[in-house]
């Protein structure tokens, strides 16, 4: 959905909607992804969008998936016309939302429609223990002794996402005992990390995100 609409890889028999483009206007379907077992597939119900073995495809004919990719974007790259490239696609990220569990937000409100961050010496901003928690939002709301700072002054209820915290926990691994800074010289020799293993929300929202907030 995000991709386009229409025909847009000009490869009917293995992009559905370049299949559906072909079908409708009576174009050639020619297959160059076989199966497993390197037999044609069968495009007369849709694209087959399957890894397999390369065929009609010249050179690269009988090639599975991996090598296939490598040894096309070598030939590329030999001609000058290509090379592989990585793309991090990357998108704004909310991450304020009306909930009590997550690190707040260090931001306060004037009387007359400031708005500020809390300085060092107002920090660290602790979450009340003593809440009651119910499905009529949240409870932050309806704590003055949270939010009121007197004289007209409010602070923020919303809290952080919690992917904002995990997002550089691995980091503070590598100094963990250190009570002043959440990073200091031994995370130069720690990081990067090198082999990660979680959920592909961990890559995405910890490690990606983590290096552009703090780069």
């Amino acid at each position: 959905m995000e991709y386009g609409t229409g025909a847009v890889m000009a490869v009917p028999a293995h992009d559905q909607r370049d299949w559906e483009f072909a079908t409708k206007y009576d174009l050639a379907l020619a297959p160059v992804i076989a199966d497993a077992d390197g037999q044609a597939p069968d495009l007369s119900q849709g694209a087959y969008v399957e890894h397999g073995r390369l065929i009609n495809s010249g050179d690269f004919d009988g090639l599975e998936f991996e090598a296939a990719f490598d040894a096309i974007a070598a030939r590329l790259e030999s001609l000058g016309r290509g090379k592989v490239k990585i793309n991090y696609r990357l998108r704004d990220w909310g991450v304020a939302r009306q909930r009590y569990w997550g690190a707040p937000i260090p931001v306060k409100y004037g009387p007359e429609g400031q708005t500020v961050p809390l300085t060092d010496a107002e920090l660290p901003v602790a979450l009340p223990l003593e809440v009651e928690v119910d499905a009529s939002g949240s409870p932050l709301k309806k704590m003055p002794a949270f939010y009121d700072l007197g004289d007209g002054w409010t602070r923020e209820t919303d809290t952080f996402d919690t992917f904002m915290e995990s997002s550089w926990y691995y980091a503070r691994f590598c100094c963990a005992d250190n009570p002043e800074a959440m990073l200091d010289e031994r995370a130069d020799y720690w990081l990067p990390v090198d082999l990660y293993i979680g959920g592909i929300e961990h890559a995405i929202l910890h490690l990606l995100y983590a290096r552009s907030s703090t780069s």
